[in-house]
C-alpha cells in the first residue's frame, strides 16, 4: 500500500516563512528568502558541497557514461556522463521523520 504525503512548493514555503518572520517587511523576508535559493543554487552548479547544520549536507557527484537498456523495447542505449545532486539528510530529521511511526 503507498501512502500519499501532502507536498508544498517554494511558493508556499516562502508564504508560511513571511507569516512566520514579522520583524521585517514581507519584501525584505522574500529578498532573504530568494536569495538564500540562489546562493544554493550557485554552490550546487559549481560543484561545491554544502552543508546545512541540524538538517543535512547537499553534494553534487559526477556520473560516468555508460550503457543502459530502454525498458520498452530492451533495446541497448547510451547515457552520456551528468552530474547530479545528493542530499544525506541529518540524524536530527531523521529521528524526528521516524519517531512517529
Amino acid at each position: 500500500m503507498r501512502i500519499r504525503t501532502p507536498k508544498k512548493n517554494k511558493s508556499h514555503i516562502l508564504k508560511t516563512f513571511i507569516k512566520s518572520e514579522t520583524d521585517l517587511t514581507p519584501k525584505i523576508n522574500k529578498e532573504i528568502f530568494n536569495s538564500f535559493f540562489d546562493i544554493l543554487e550557485k554552490n550546487i552548479s559549481n560543484h561545491i558541497s554544502i552543508e546545512l547544520r541540524n538538517f543535512g549536507i547537499f553534494k553534487s557527484k559526477y556520473m560516468k557514461s555508460r550503457y543502459g537498456s530502454d525498458p520498452r523495447n530492451k533495446k541497448k542505449i547510451y547515457i552520456p556522463p551528468k552530474w547530479k545532486v545528493t542530499f544525506k539528510i541529518s540524524e536530527n530529521i531523521n529521528k524526528k521523520l521516524n519517531e512517529k511511526i
